[in-house]
């Protein structure tokens, strides 16, 4: 791939526009007092680690087929394991994102499940880092949210959990 900087580039755009249009979504349906920067903070994170894996994906696929094209395709484990990685990444990752809606409907109870594969994909990742910098990126989104959830713990919780003003309003 000799355009990465374009590509990277463009991923984080995209992840921004699809993080802005989720956000928009969710923030509507909504159960919880959570406010619109840090959805939109955690959603763009969780969205710019899936899109690097999925264009992961696709990159160690293009690259193979050319191979086959040419006639130089070797099955060996370094394609095996490159696609592996980009598949049991993006399936983390898309369960990250799966649960960050569920909290912003108001199902804190998956805030356990959210934390568990955040640091899993901390932990995963983080070896890559020595091979290829780019391995930083999942680390990266996923302190993103991690950071996120907990300065912004008391909003992620349920509306009915929430603490109510006594003030009277009369009609």
């Amino acid at each position: 791939m000799d355009n990465t900087v374009l590509i990277d580039s463009g991923l984080v755009v995209l992840a921004i526009v699809a993080g802005w249009r989720l956000t928009s979504l969710w923030y509507r349906n909504r159960s919880t007092a959570i406010k619109r920067f840090p959805l939109l903070l955690v959603n763009v994170a969780a969205l710019w680690g899936l899109f690097n894996w999925l264009t992961h994906i696709i990159a160690v696929l293009a690259v193979n087929i050319e191979r086959m094209l040419a006639g130089t395709f070797v099955y060996t484990f370094h394609f095996y394991s490159m696609l592996l990685m980009g598949i049991t990444f993006t399936a983390l990752s898309t369960f990250q994102l799966s649960r960050i809606r569920l909290m912003s409907r108001g199902k804190y109870y998956v805030h356990g499940q959210l934390m568990l594969v955040s640091w899993s994909i901390i932990l995963l990742s983080l070896p890559i880092f020595p091979l290829n910098p780019i391995g930083l990126l999942p680390v990266l989104s996923s302190a993103i949210i991690l950071l996120t959830i907990a300065a912004t713990r008391s909003q992620w919780k349920p509306a009915a959990f929430q603490v109510r003003s006594r003030k009277i309003v009369s009609a």
